[in-house]
């Protein structure tokens, strides 16, 4: 019973930890930005849409299973069986449903944010996935979303840089998410799916997903016209190299080990991108 419900380890696999992290500072990050001040105020309407998004991978494996299996995806604690699916779903559920309540103390206008999440993250994998690109984007908008949550969780208007930043975490996760469909691939039409590339092709999704890690270079450029934050220009340089490398590598090597490394390299440009973001507060 022990391996069945999982360590924390493979816990922390099923939910994509990391992902709730780098949430909860980007919603933390823009509270800072917009405030100007810090404050330890800043936690608690962060901790709402991390636990969402640690609900929303669970739920997502859950309901992907097929493809993981089609792809052999040992590494997946509801593969390997080491998380009973059953109690993987209904911990997906528990998280959801104190996610969305937490915001209810936030303000009205979090809440509906967060509710509207939860609902989608829900549809994802039967609904939205199925619909080429349309999937792809939902996943993308979750890091855009929170820097919108967090301007939203302080103030009624809408900061310019958190607009911004918005739009380059969309065009980055947009990418990032035509990387992750080009790797499952297989998985996806073993079980009959209808993803991006095979309506494009390898080599269109390769140059759009290219397109869209450059243009989240070109958007990052914006803030440097009128602040030349020393703090901002060292770790939004590390995203663009990040981000860059990813592009130029998806042009020459489209291995699956190859795009297991891009994954992991715009996970920490997305990472360095949050912390980059939060230096503007300064």
């Amino acid at each position: 019973m022990k391996h069945r419900f999982g360590s924390l380890k493979d816990w922390l696999a099923l939910t994509r930890a990391e992902h709730a992290v780098i949430v909860l500072i980007a919603v933390m990050a823009s509270e800072f930005v917009v405030s100007k001040r810090f404050s330890s105020d800043f936690l608690f309407p962060a901790l709402g849409p991390a636990l969402i998004t640690l609900g929303a991978f669970a739920w997502n494996d859950y309901f992907g299973i097929k493809t993981d299996k089609a792809l052999k995806r040992m590494d997946r604690p509801l593969v390997s069986g080491k998380i009973n699916s059953r109690i993987a779903f209904h911990i997906a559920i528990a998280l959801f449903a104190l996610g969305v309540f937490l915001t209810l103390f936030v303000n009205q206008t979090v809440f509906l944010i967060a509710i509207a999440f939860a609902v989608l993250s829900m549809l994802y994998d039967p609904v939205l996935k199925k619909i080429p690109l349309l999937g792809n984007a939902f996943i993308a908008s979750s890091m855009s979303i929170s820097f919108l949550y967090g301007n939203y969780a302080v103030v009624s208007t809408l900061n310019s840089f958190v607009l911004l930043f918005s739009a380059i975490a969309f065009a980055g996760g947009l990418g990032r998410e035509l990387v992750l469909t080009l790797r499952d691939v297989k998985g996806d039409e073993k079980i009959g799916a209808k993803t991006l590339p095979m309506l494009l092709g390898h080599f269109k999704t390769i140059v759009l997903a290219s397109v869209l890690f450059h243009l989240a270079v070109v958007m990052s450029l914006v803030p440097l016209a009128t602040d030349r934050n020393l703090g901002y220009m060292v770790f939004i340089g590390i995203t663009d190299v990040l981000f860059l490398i990813s592009a130029w590598t998806l042009t020459f090597n489209q291995s699956r080990p190859m795009l297991e490394k891009v994954r992991n390299y715009t996970l920490w440009g997305l990472l360095s991108g949050v912390v980059a973001f939060a230096a503007l507060g300064f």
